[in-house]
């Protein structure tokens, strides 16, 4: 009995002395270029329809750090705005601003804090909560960027944190590599790597949507196209119009 619980011992300290996991995503396997703009045609809702996302990605210097600084524009709509790191493409802070009709409001935010924390707002669902860090937060209106940096190739699947104001928390993410397609959108064809992204662990049996996106085979792996069943249980697709560096 002693020999076991010792083992349990000394098995507890080496999974505790253990370094954490290395981010899942990696800025230099995308190749993505310093700066960037695409356009989107992106679904809104089924009252607003699809409209034109204007997005620009630029690699800026903070305090002597490197980020990735992700501005977006749907439409008349919403305007997104997220930092993340430049190695990993980790959240640093992402705010959504409502921006229909006269008067905008942030709607929802993330922010990183100094002592380690992290705050999340979201102001219809009266959220504004901080907590520890989950560890790999990314940010979901930065998908079309961060998951650019998929191992694509090299490893099948990987597991990643969104904090999913629908939820009022943190939820891990699996992105599953599904192997190369030709699709073709406004901005083109493309030879692309397909992932499919959903909800990992127990908690996906609450959530079961899946949903599909596919990048560029070709480095720079740039986002193409972004498949979602919607409201009314049909799939509709976000696509890519022109892409410019």
């Amino acid at each position: 009995m002693k020999k076991i619980f010792f083992l349990l011992c000394s098995l507890f300290l080496l999974a505790a002395a253990r370094s954490p996991a290395p981010p899942p995503l990696s800025s230099a396997s995308a190749g993505l270029p310093p700066r960037f703009t695409y356009q989107i045609r992106d679904y809104i809702d089924k009252d607003a329809g699809f409209v034109t996302a204007d997005v620009r990605v630029t690699a800026v210097v903070l305090g002597g750090q490197k980020y990735w600084h992700v501005e977006s524009l749907e439409g008349g709509y919403f305007r997104n705005s997220v930092t993340m790191d430049y190695a990993d493409f980790q959240t640093v802070s992402d705010e959504r601003y409502n921006i229909f009709g006269r008067s905008g409001y942030l709607s929802e935010s993330f922010r990183r804090l100094p002592d380690g924390k992290i705050n999340f707002f979201h102001k219809a669902k009266n959220i504004n909560l901080t907590a520890g860090d989950p560890g790999n937060v990314y940010s979901r209106y930065a998908f079309l960027v961060s998951l650019s940096g998929f191992p694509f190739e090299k490893q099948e699947k990987i597991v990643l944190n969104a904090y999913m104001f629908e939820y009022g928390n943190a939820l891990p993410l699996r992105a599953v590599y599904q192997g190369r397609e030709k699709i073709k959108v406004p901005g083109g064809e493309f030879e692309c790597h397909k992932l499919e992204l959903a909800v990992d662990g127990v908690l996906g049996l609450f959530a079961p949507d899946k949903y599909y996106l596919y990048y560029t085979a070709a480095k720079p792996h740039h986002f193409v196209r972004f498949d979602q069943k919607v409201e009314n249980g049909r799939w509709l697709s976000n696509e890519l119009i022109s892409i410019s560096y």
